[in-house]
């Protein structure tokens, strides 16, 4: 028993970050030494619930836990350490969420998104920052425009990001589209919208006014400043994800293209996609396999449909969670296929 916190600090001196990894297999341990009575992990490995005790080697400050995950898993978690949450103090790998920083678990083979492996070349865009009015809502927003530089492209079409400033100071969009931009893919100019009432707009009781805002207002203010260039993309996740079904359904003149990550899927969004002719709507849809469990149902069933109905689509699931790390990894993919001649 004396002998037991010297050989735990020889065991962290040995492995000096988390995860720790065993060889040729995908279990992970993880470490941590340090003060408390109660360690508890969460992540989205446990929808973000409290639900896996830490084990306390007595005689000791050391806990661990051990767990396996596919080898190109990415996965945020913390600790709470008698009721305080706290990031992983031997992980230097983190990832900005909705609420703050997490820590992140990256199997062997996971490969992080092409924006985030180098500098990357110029910027080859601008932003513009424009103030809406919002007649159908009251008051006013800020929408930020990602505009390339030879934005007088008449062929460049427009996407329609909600949760816009997100996708920005969370997902990297601005990096991302300069990579595929770098790399001669065709990006459109996108167009970040940021809610107000976010559920009630994208979800409930505000939807056919947020809708309304967004044809009978942003659209033709956005075409008057740079000209029109067809029918529109439209980009979301979670309940944005939901909103962008709900705009391609209601307005189908309007949007031709749809990237749904982890989407809320109601049954009034996919019956109302399925009444549409499968030529007039290309769709990207993707959840993670540690997504939030409740959603992944109406995701199968809605892919189903699609492909049942013919219409032009890519799915991709993914070992990640509900988590703007994981839709950051999947705008150049969503962006090749929605996009592609």
């Amino acid at each position: 028993m004396a002998q037991r916190q010297a050989a735990a600090e020889q065991l962290i001196s040995a492995n000096p970050t988390n995860p720790v990894h065993s060889d040729n297999t995908n279990n992970i341990m993880l470490l941590y030494m340090g003060p408390g009575r109660d360690l508890r992990l969460v992540g989205d490995f446990t929808d973000w619930q409290p639900t896996i005790a830490m084990t306390h080697i007595p005689g000791t400050n050391l806990w661990h836990h051990a767990t396996a995950f596919p080898s190109d898993a990415r996965l945020d978690y913390k600790f709470i350490r008698d009721g305080e949450w706290i990031l992983d103090p031997r992980n230097p790998t983190t990832c900005m969420s909705g609420f703050g920083p997490n820590s992140v678990i990256q199997g062997r083979e996971y490969q992080q998104p092409l924006q985030l492996r180098d500098v990357g070349p110029e910027p080859r865009y601008r932003h513009d920052t424009l103030t809406a009015d919002t007649p159908q809502l009251g008051g006013s927003r800020e929408i930020v425009v990602i505009l390339p530089t030879d934005f007088d492209d008449p062929e460049r079409p427009y996407l329609l990001v909600h949760d816009g400033l997100e996708y920005l100071s969370l997902a990297g969009l601005d990096r991302a589209w300069n990579r595929m931009a770098a790399n001669s893919l065709t990006v459109p100019i996108c167009v970040c919208v940021p809610p107000v009432r976010r559920t009630e707009e994208y979800a409930t009781d505000l939807q056919d006014d947020f809708g309304r805002f967004i044809v009978d207002t942003l659209i033709p203010m956005i075409e008057k400043r740079y000209g029109e260039r067809g029918r529109w993309g439209t980009m979301g996740a979670s309940y944005g994800g939901s909103i962008s079904l709900y705009l391609a359904r209601h307005y189908p003149g309007h949007f031709d293209r749809v990237v749904a990550m982890s989407p809320a899927v109601t049954p009034a969004q996919h019956n109302g996609i399925e009444a549409l002719d499968p030529a007039s709507l290309k769709l990207y849809v993707n959840w993670g396999v540690y997504d939030i469990q409740s959603l992944i149902p109406g995701c199968e069933s809605f892919v189903e449909m699609l492909a049942n109905k013919g219409f032009e689509h890519l799915v991709e699931v993914k070992p990640q969670g509900h988590s703007w790390g994981f839709w950051r990894d999947s705008l150049i993919p969503a962006f090749r296929y929605i996009y592609a001649p």
